[in-house]
């Protein structure tokens, strides 16, 4: 494998395997490059053992326990974990991987839908999905059963102003937050700052935090995208930095040690009470980022990098109704630059 400098600043992999070639640019490192390179070329590798006969629930099943299982935390994997059991539990998880049809597809997910709401039904169908995609491109099926599929919800999903904050609220609580000095709140901070997952701020460490360049290293082990760094302004680095020289050492070398997802929820709600604003979970900082930015109109070309998402289609899908908010605001905008031409 050989990993190279293309433009002074980027780097790339570079490797063949079974005849075909492997390359993918735009790391910040040749340390960066090297690892997502070894990571492809491992996965090559692993490869599965398919059988003629191989059905939905058994492909998917291995799929999720070769790629997923080794590279996302446990957390994260309990959705997958259900959604193993839901093909399972289906009429669809015994039919032949390469003879389902999108009518057998579309009727797994009318069934699934009846009792869940769009948010979920939207995870289990992207798991499939990917999934399958992949099955394409082993040459185990020709297309992939998920395309166009419909569903609607027969559960209501949270409303979507209770996922985030607004922008009044979202500057309050980095305000309150700046005012204390433990853990779980310096978690919040970095969170706000950064828009990542509370994933990315626990498995931080102080090798993570450029003071000179003023940025933060994510990885999530979400995806090939979520290792990333991410600008923060030089006056939240420096509260940030202070923050961290005032923790105690960790045993395990990252900075917040033990500190568990359950913690700083708890203190974050009463930080809300405090505050007298609606009590969110840490997640919902990840999505008060996101309306932030854009109310600030920060294009969401930008803001899908930033947040590490896989490609701009997972932001514009998962961030929907932020774009829809904007959207007259926009077509006010687009009005005046074409009368005034």
């Amino acid at each position: 494998m050989q990993t190279r400098c293309y433009d002074g600043k980027k780097w790339q992999y570079e490797f063949k395997y079974e005849g075909k070639r492997y390359r993918k640019k735009g790391f910040r490192t040749k340390r960066e490059a090297n690892s997502a390179g070894l990571d492809k070329m491992a996965e090559l590798k692993q490869g599965f053992e398919y059988e003629p006969n191989l059905t939905l629930y058994n492909y998917f099943k291995s799929w999720c326990e070769t790629f997923k299982k080794p590279t996302i935390s446990s957390k994260t994997y309990k959705s997958y974990a259900s959604t193993i059991e839901h093909i399972k539990s289906h009429a669809i998880g015994s039919i032949k991987l390469k003879d389902i049809t999108r009518y057998n597809y579309q009727e797994f997910i009318n069934d699934f839908s009846k009792k869940h709401s769009k948010e979920t039904i939207r995870k289990l169908n992207g798991y499939i999905r990917t999934s399958l995609d992949d099955a394409v491109y082993e040459g185990l099926i020709s297309k992939n059963p998920t395309f166009k599929v419909k569903y609607r919800a027969n559960n209501p999903n949270k409303t979507e102003e209770s996922k985030y904050l607004d922008i009044k609220e979202y500057e309050k609580l980095k305000k309150h937050l700046k005012t204390k000095d433990n853990a779980s709140s310096l978690v919040l901070f970095i969170m706000i700052c950064t828009g990542c997952r509370i994933s990315g701020a626990l498995s931080l460490k102080k090798e993570f935090i450029n003071h000179v360049k003023s940025e933060i290293y994510i990885d999530e082990h979400k995806n090939d995208s979520s290792p990333r760094y991410v600008s923060v302004s030089h006056e939240d680095m420096k509260f940030i930095q202070k923050s961290i020289d005032n923790l105690p050492l960790t045993i395990d070398g990252t900075i917040f040690g033990s500190l568990t997802i359950n913690g700083v929820n708890k203190r974050l709600k009463v930080y809300c009470n405090n505050l007298g604003i609606k009590e969110i979970t840490s997640h919902a900082l990840r999505h008060s980022h996101c309306s932030y930015l854009l109310a600030k109109g920060v294009s969401i070309y930008y803001i899908s990098k930033r947040l590490g998402h896989k490609n701009i289609s997972v932001t514009t899908e998962v961030y929907s109704h932020l774009l829809e908010e904007t959207y007259q605001e926009e077509n006010d905008k687009a009005v005046s630059i074409i009368n005034a031409m």
